[in-house]
C-alpha cells in the first residue's frame, strides 16, 4: 500500500523544511518548498483570511492559463558551491546533476483563470517522514500564489515557465486530479532525480493525460 500524505512540515526540492500552509486538498493515499508572507496582519502561517479559498468558494471558477514559478532555495549558494568543488568536478558532477536535477531551486505550478484573480499552486516535496506530500491549494490574488511557494521571507521569484493556455478550462477538481496522477507522484521523491521541478514540469507539459 502507499504511505499517507501528511500536513505537518515539509520539505523543499532540496530538503529544506517549509510550513504546512500550502497543504490543502489532501488526499486519502500518495505514492511514496514557503516561508511566512511578511505582511502587517499575518494569521494561519502568513495568510489574510479569506486569501486561502475553500472549494465551495469555487463554483463555476474555470482556470484556464498555467506557468510554472520559481525561486531559490535557503541554502542555494552551499548546494551549488557543493557542485563545484575539485571531486565533483573529476566526476563531472555539476554537468549530469543540472540536468537531471536542475539548479538548487524550488518550482511550484501555478494556474490562473481568465480574470486573474484565482490562482491554483501545486507542490510536490517530501516530509519529515520521508514520504511524498503533494499540496493543491486555491488562492485570490497572485501574490498569495507567488507567497505559497517562496522558501524565505524576501526570497526573490521567477518564471521557469511562461504563461501559456491550458490544454483545456479546468476547475479545481480538475486541477487536484492531476496533480494526484502526476507520474512524479507515482515515485518515491528524490532531489537527484524526482523533485518538485520534476512535478511542475509533468503538470505544465509533456504527456496530455497528465498535463493541465
Amino acid at each position: 500500500p502507499l504511505p499517507p500524505l501528511h500536513s505537518t512540515s515539509l520539505f523543499g526540492a532540496m530538503g529544506q523544511a517549509v510550513p504546512a500552509s500550502i497543504a490543502s486538498s489532501e488526499m486519502p493515499q500518495s505514492s511514496s518548498s514557503s516561508s511566512s508572507w511578511n505582511t502587517g496582519a499575518i494569521v494561519e502561517h502568513g495568510m489574510p483570511p479569506g486569501v486561502r479559498l475553500e472549494d465551495a468558494e469555487l463554483d463555476g471558477v474555470l482556470f484556464t492559463e498555467k506557468a510554472i514559478f520559481a525561486c531559490p532555495l535557503p541554502a542555494k549558494a552551499w548546494i551549488e558551491l557543493g557542485r563545484w568543488n575539485p571531486v565533483s568536478l573529476i566526476f563531472l558532477v555539476p554537468a549530469w546533476s543540472y540536468h537531471v536535477s536542475g539548479p538548487a531551486d524550488h518550482w511550484w505550478f501555478v494556474a490562473r483563470s481568465s480574470n486573474h484573480m484565482y490562482y491554483y499552486t501545486a507542490q510536490f516535496c517530501q516530509d519529515e517522514q520521508g514520504n511524498n506530500h503533494v499540496a493543491g491549494a486555491a488562492f485570490l490574488g497572485k501574490w498569495a500564489a507567488i507567497a505559497s511557494g517562496l522558501q524565505y521571507a524576501e526570497a526573490n521569484w521567477w518564471y521557469a515557465r511562461e504563461w501559456a493556455p491550458c490544454s483545456f478550462s479546468r476547475t479545481k477538481r480538475d486541477l487536484d486530479r492531476l496533480l494526484f496522477a502526476n507520474p512524479a507522484v507515482k515515485h518515491p521523491y528524490s532531489w537527484v532525480d524526482n523533485n518538485c521541478q520534476h512535478f511542475a514540469v509533468g503538470m505544465y507539459e509533456g504527456n496530455p493525460d497528465h498535463i493541465v
